[in-house]
């Protein structure tokens, strides 16, 4: 069978799978039964003017939400299924883009040689693509994912978002790809992902600004397709930051979900977040960062001379591997940071406190403090310092610390950590397409798969609150 009609046999099987999935999905409580009622009560521009004034300026997201509930659910649930095959195609084409031969220093790292592989569908890295769902925690798969408006805010702009960076990609990486006919969907996903939710919006223009001035200091000339993206990109996130109705909501949110943000000193405010963002990669990150550990651990031991310092660097992966997959041994010492703040779907009338810690909870910080450090220098080192793969790592942390000026920081859910378990995914496939030998990629692929089942299983009681 030709790879194209495997490529076309997998995805479909896929969306046939998540379609299924989907079946069982209906409307929830809540926020759900909040835009029907709204959207079949009030005209498009009407309500797109109400949401603008009054609460947020997502007005792609908004836009997206008024049509799929004011048609049958079949709609959603035919749309959303294709979206979740979308994404990991999309995440696919940018890793076989941005794939470097690891070697070398850093002097001249803009001109690392593309991973000469066969062109076309591989089966292993299509796996690896998908289990990156069955890697993330079940929280966060069904509240961005399977909750309908929250994958409508998240699943459908994240992937207008991967999508809207191919021209980006091609135009950087000079995969001789590039064609001016990319506008006319990249636009309108830049658009999309800018105008839906502020995680995605700041990641996009930030590498889309970044690519400006790299292709500038390269070549001294920017590609006016790249341009124009970007001025949209920035305007459309403009009409989203400048909405009169975010301080309103920042204002109800507050009183909501946090009644003493405006009280919090910058120190205060300043530990919560850090905790928080080091909460989520020991407990619903962490399977993402040991997959990018063990990924560092193939590519090193793939190298012809290795040095003593590379034996230090496979050490210690390990070593924090396997301090990440304690918790399903059912240790947590180093993955309890002592954040007990109740059920999320009330105030939190008292945040977390540095005098709140013991001993344990300072141990666990530093060690994740540590592991966070320790994944910057190795990533650098197992890549041979592609600053694209560091980029994404680093905007992993920033898609969370974002939420340092949000009041709904524990209020959002996991649904928050989305966007950083994507662009790991996006590190992931990277790096596993720089395995020089398909072997290595099958049994990486395995892993992942055996990883993802246990992961499930461990679950399952979870998944099945969204299910039955």
């Amino acid at each position: 069978m030709e790879k194209k009609q495997k490529s076309r046999l997998f995805w479909t099987l896929m969306f046939i799978g998540a379609l299924l999935i989907l079946s069982r999905i209906g409307y929830s409580d809540g926020d759900d039964v909040f835009f029907y009622q709204n959207s079949r009560s009030m005209g498009f521009f009407e309500y797109l003017g109400w949401r603008y004034e009054t609460w947020v300026g997502r007005m792609a997201g908004e836009a997206m939400v008024y049509l799929v509930f004011r048609h049958n659910i079949w709609f959603w649930r035919i749309v959303n299924a294709l979206m979740l095959v979308l994404l990991p195609m999309g995440l696919i084409r940018l890793a076989e883009k941005a794939a470097r031969l690891p070697e070398g220093g850093i002097t001249r790292w803009y001109e690392r040689i593309p991973v000469n592989r066969e062109a076309g569908f591989e089966f292993s890295v299509a796996v690896a693509a998908v289990m990156g769902y069955f890697l993330m925690a079940a929280t966060t798969l069904g509240y961005a994912a399977v909750w309908m408006n929250g994958s409508i805010f998240y699943t459908w702009s994240f992937t207008c978002g991967t999508w809207a960076m191919m021209p980006l990609a091609d135009l950087v990486f000079h995969t001789g790809k590039f064609r001016r006919r990319q506008l006319f969907y990249s636009i309108p996903c830049a658009i999309i992902a800018s105008m839906s939710i502020e995680q995605m919006a700041a990641v996009l223009l930030a590498f889309e600004v970044l690519g400006v001035l790299f292709l500038f200091w390269k070549e001294r000339k920017i590609p006016w397709e790249l341009l124009l993206q970007t001025a949209v990109t920035m305007a459309a996130f403009g009409v989203l930051f400048l909405a009169p109705g975010n301080e309103l909501r920042v204002a109800s949110e507050v009183t909501n979900w946090m009644p003493r943000y405006n009280d919090l000193t910058v120190g205060e405010h300043l530990f919560i977040t850090v905790q928080w963002l080091l909460s989520s990669f020991a407990n619903e990150n962490k399977l993402f960062l040991c997959a990018i550990w063990v990924m560092g651990l193939l590519l090193l031991l793939q190298q012809k001379d290795k040095k003593g310092q590379d034996f230090v660097w496979m050490a210690a992966a390990g070593i924090f591997t396997a301090a990440a997959l304690l918790p399903f041994a059912g240790v947590t010492v180093l993955s309890d940071m002592g954040m007990d703040i109740g059920d999320i779907m009330l105030p939190v009338e008292q945040v977390p406190a540095v005098s709140d810690l013991t001993g344990q909870n300072v141990a666990a910080l530093v060690w994740w403090t540590a592991a966070a450090l320790f994944t910057f220098g190795y990533l650098w080192k197992v890549s041979g310092f592609q600053v694209t793969l560091l980029l994404a790592y680093l905007a992993g942390i920033a898609s969370e610390a974002i939420l340092y000026c949000s009041p709904t920081m524990y209020a959002s859910g996991a649904r928050v950590y989305y966007l950083t378990d994507l662009l790991y995914l996006f590190v992931i496939l990277t790096l596993s397409l720089e395995l020089r030998d398909r072997r290595w990629r099958i049994g990486y692929s395995a892993g992942l798969v055996c990883a993802g089942a246990v992961h499930f299983v461990f679950q399952l009681r979870i998944f099945a609150m969204w299910l039955w």
